[in-house]
């Protein structure tokens, strides 16, 4: 694997993490309703879902 490749990894790892960390939180620290927080989670579950399979698709390919 080039170094291209591995720093695009991480890059990508990072902007997916991000959202999970900060609805965390939001959950322990503003104390925002668990309702809400998991409406996005499932939003945020079916793009990385759409993410791995096209994922998957370009390096099995």
């Amino acid at each position: 694997m080039t170094g291209e490749k591995l720093e695009l990894i991480i890059e990508f790892s990072v902007i997916l993490i991000s959202p999970i960390i900060y609805h965390l939180y939001l959950l322990k620290y503003k104390k925002l309703a668990r309702e809400i927080v998991f409406k996005d989670v499932k939003i945020y579950a079916f793009l990385y879902a759409l993410i791995a399979i096209t994922g998957l698709f370009v390096f099995l390919r």
